[in-house]
């Protein structure tokens, strides 16, 4: 091998998906590449002209211009270009200029079409479009997790094949002799062929033992009635997420006739993929005094790391530290009312912004308020200040530190009867402006946490309903997602951030999360769709003729994939002691992940581009 062929064969082995090929694909390759000088301001390849090239960036920076005028990505080192044009047959749609004197290797047709027929990560890497790159990418990283909780269904985890029960007329103590003759710590309750409730070995424990009752008794009156159930194809995932958020450790689940099938414990899980967080959350859940609670709050960041070393990725993640989260809201609000009293009259508390939409990762603010029922008089007013101010300070200590825009139920704004919530939001969406739906949005994505959950219903149904048959409203909602400025590309043009430490970092959430978030929101509401979560948006859409499938698939995968780099940058920093941020420096990802990014800006930016189309009409 020359001395040339030899410095391009280790550029490419350092240069994704280059790397993939074996190291005499790499040397045949390296020979037939022909290098190129192109001065700074010179055109590469111009729209409209033929292509029989693969470009790649050897040295120097390009500069990509969708049809000759608008720009659509800046590249530097290591990136490639033209490549769409060979998979079309030829046409080039952009015309790339170096802006800077740049030198390139380019890679013939034909060589570049054997690749991809010989080596899949080739092929995938140069998929046609940026959602195929991004759904391949996200699938890849994915399977590289091992034990994937989302697609493995609760009922393949059970280990006890046949679940035990007994009718509710049974004898504690039958009841608890059957439990031991049959090895179980579950018992099902069955009345007239129904699941009624499940008995455990902590109802014996706390509500018979514990109480001094008498084995005598009825099991129907110390049982867990009416549990929470799942279907046997349901995920681990939400099973795990059940369990976490409510504090306990089974479940369970039905057959598609609606019979019980068996009981998944935490246990099963915890098995199957060694996670922490189930017994994190049923730790909180058994919180006596505000200060276990926070000792075992402050210890979500520590699990957050393991689930990431663990292997759970993003989707997973956000679910566990939501479900964490909103387990920690409960208590707040139940230990609140053990200290004040009951309260005199029906409320709600509910949560807005990430952890209503179950996307909290470790960091984050409250965000919360109380939903009144609309008789409460104004001698309750006191109570329900004491109550909103107790939750909001106990959360704070917990790490969920106070929201700097005020949105808790400490403020009393944030305390209201439903009858002023619904006059609240009538009011932003009925006279719309830039500054009440900048300070608004975040309203729209609420969910209850704890108390009466028919005020938190009707209110959330009576919003969707008012903002459907409000386009102007919807119009302003697009205009401002549309603020966001989403990065052209990685590098050169990234629209950058100082951070503390003097680091040049772009802002994961900010500049890619949340414009996918707002892009969601907008739709959902527009089509008059209650949920809330966003990849929930995105399918209901998808489900609903509102949206492209494609498109929402390609807008879920790229929330995904930056989530991925995210929690693994807030892992990183948990496991160093520092505060976790989204601030993420382009030098600590991979060129591969670099290449990715660029493929979810560019269609975050053509998402936002439909939404001006379609809903910003004449004001954006």
């Amino acid at each position: 091998m020359t001395v040339e062929i030899a410095e391009i064969a280790g550029f490419l082995k350092r240069t994704p998906p280059f790397e993939a090929l074996s190291n005499a694909e790499r040397a045949a390759l390296s020979r037939a590449i022909e290098v190129r000088y192109a001065r700074s301001g010179s055109a590469i390849v111009t729209a409209g002209d033929q292509n029989d090239r693969l470009f790649i960036v050897r040295s120097g920076a390009v500069e990509l211009r969708l049809a000759g005028n608008d720009l659509s990505a800046r590249l530097a080192t290591g990136s490639t270009f033209a490549y769409p044009s060979l998979l079309r047959g030829g046409e080039v749609h952009n015309t790339t200029v170096a802006i800077e004197d740049t030198l390139l290797y380019a890679v013939p047709a034909d060589r570049f079409h054997a690749l991809r027929d010989s080596c899949p990560r080739f092929r995938k890497f140069f998929a046609e479009g940026e959602a195929a790159r991004i759904a391949h990418a996200l699938k890849d990283r994915q399977q590289a997790a091992g034990f994937q909780l989302d697609r493995e269904m609760a009922g393949k985890l059970i280990r006890r094949s046949m679940p035990v029960s007994c009718p509710g007329e049974t004898t504690i103590a039958d009841a608890v002799q059957l439990m031991h003759a049959r090895d179980v710590s579950t018992l099902a309750i069955y009345d007239e062929g129904a699941l009624t409730g499940i008995f455990t070995d902590k109802d014996l424990r706390n509500r018979v033992v514990a109480a001094g009752l008498p084995l005598e008794g009825k099991i129907g009156d110390v049982m867990t009635p009416s549990p929470l159930t799942l279907s046997t194809d349901s995920s681990a995932a939400e099973a795990m997420a059940l369990m976490t958020s409510g504090g306990f450790r089974h479940i369970p689940l039905l057959d598609e006739t609606g019979a019980l099938s068996g009981i998944l414990s935490a246990t099963d899980i915890l098995a199957a993929v060694g996670n922490n967080a189930i017994d994190l959350g049923v730790m909180i859940a058994r919180a006596r005094t505000p200060k276990e609670l926070i000792e075992v709050a402050r210890r979500i960041p520590e699990s957050f790391t393991v689930m990431v070393d663990s292997g759970v990725h993003a989707a997973q993640a956000m679910r566990f530290t939501s479900a964490l989260g909103e387990a920690v809201h409960r208590k707040a609000a139940q230990l609140a009312e053990a200290e004040l009293g009951e309260p005199p009259n029906r409320y709600a508390l509910v949560v807005f912004g990430s952890l209503a939409r179950e996307e909290q990762l470790v960091g984050s603010d409250q965000d919360n308020g109380l939903v009144l029922a609309d008789d409460t008089e104004e001698k309750d007013a006191s109570y329900f200040e004491k109550l909103g101010t107790r939750i909001s300070d106990l959360l704070d200590e917990c790490g969920y530190v106070y929201c700097k825009g005020g949105i808790m139920a400490k403020n009393a704004d944030q305390r209201q009867t439903l009858a002023g919530w619904r006059n609240r939001y009538a009011q932003w969406i009925s006279r719309p402006d830039e500054d009440r739906i900048l300070r608004a949005t975040i309203f729209f994505d609420m969910r209850h946490i704890h108390g009466d959950a028919s005020l938190s219903r009707r209110l959330h149904e009576q919003t969707v309903a008012l903002v459907k048959d409000s386009p102007l409203f919807v119009s302003y909602l697009a205009r401002d997602a549309l603020r966001s400025k989403v990065p052209l590309g990685i590098f050169r043009n990234l629209v950058l951030e100082t951070s503390d430490d003097g680091q040049r970092v772009f802002d994961a959430k900010r500049q890619a999360i949340m414009p996918i978030v707002d892009i969601a929101r907008t739709h959902a509401l527009a089509a008059g769709l209650d949920e809330v979560g966003t990849v929930a948006r995105l399918r209901a859409l998808a489900q609903a003729g509102k949206m492209n499938r494609d498109d929402a698939q390609s807008l879920e995968d790229a929330m995904l994939l930056v989530n991925e780099m995210r929690i693994a940058h807030q892992a990183r920093q948990v496991e160093r002691g520092e505060a976790p941020d989204n601030l993420i420096a382009p030098d600590t990802l991979s060129p591969l992940e670099r290449d990715y990014l660029k493929d979810a800006f560019s269609l975050i930016r053509s998402a936002l581009e439909a939404l001006r189309r379609n809903f910003a009409g004449g004001i954006a």
